[in-house]
């Protein structure tokens, strides 16, 4: 979608079809990458979306302006909850071992999900809180931001190949544009990872072999019960499931 000046793979989370009929619903939630790409146009044109609320799953260090970056105006997000809500802990030795290797695969969402059901409920229920439209986003809006949307689209009863593809999407544009809007070297101090570019015949063989594995994880995973397990009371779960529908 376009429409947010700056914006870095930027999705609407409505239009998908249910498997009860009908499609999600759009302005509901949004997920990107990073925002800090978004110029004084795109603030505003959140705000005018509707966006009430900001969920940023990075981790700390990752959360710092480039010299990159557009210059912003003092205020450019007044009136938006800026949540810090991160799904991780690269701190965590344990994390690393079993998840590092596979950070941008969804083979370690079932890792992460059982290691930090914590983290994961308190980003869920940030968006059933929201007073308004949510946007949810990590640093390329692909893997950490792919885990959550995936969540919420199957809670929501979204179609399994619905999911699939929203997550093929979001992959194969951040793994496009990364040599521009990703560091191709850690920057010291603000997390980030080397990646090479890939052709777009390597990005659609990269993006096979991690949509099998997204099936088989949502297929096998009761999003419901885990949230409720998790600590997501029963009010905010029933939000969530309707969150991206009419």
């Amino acid at each position: 979608m376009t429409g947010w000046e700056g914006a870095f793979n930027l999705r609407d989370l409505g239009g998908l079809p249910l498997q009860d009929g009908g499609m999600t619903t759009a302005g509901r939630v949004y997920r990107s990458g990073r925002p800090e790409t978004l110029t004084d146009a795109g603030w505003a044109a959140l705000r005018g979306a509707g966006v009430s609320t900001v969920i940023d799953l990075r981790n700390t260090p990752e959360r710092q302006r480039r010299e990159t970056d557009p210059q912003l105006s003092d205020g450019h997000s007044t009136g938006v909850d800026i949540v810090h809500a991160p799904t991780e802990d690269p701190d965590d030795a344990e994390f690393m071992r079993v998840c590092g290797p596979w950070l941008d695969h969804p083979r370690s969402y079932a890792d992460n999900a059982r290691m930090y059901p914590e983290k994961l409920a308190a980003v869920f229920t940030a968006i059933a809180d929201a007073r308004g439209a949510v946007l949810v986003h990590c640093a390329g809006g692909r893997d950490r931001t792919g885990m959550v949307s995936a969540m919420l689209l199957a809670l929501t009863g979204a179609e399994p190949e619905a999911i699939a593809d929203d997550y093929a999407a979001a992959f194969r544009e951040a793994s496009r544009r990364h040599a521009r809007d990703l560091p191709a070297q850690p920057i010291p101090g603000q997390g980030g990872y080397v990646e090479p570019m890939f052709s777009d015949e390597e990005i659609e063989e990269r993006i096979a072999d991690r949509v099998a594995v997204l099936r088989d994880w949502i297929a096998g995973l009761d999003v419901r019960e885990y949230l409720r397990e998790a600590g997501v009371d029963g009010i905010r779960l029933d939000e969530l499931a309707q969150r991206l529908r009419d």
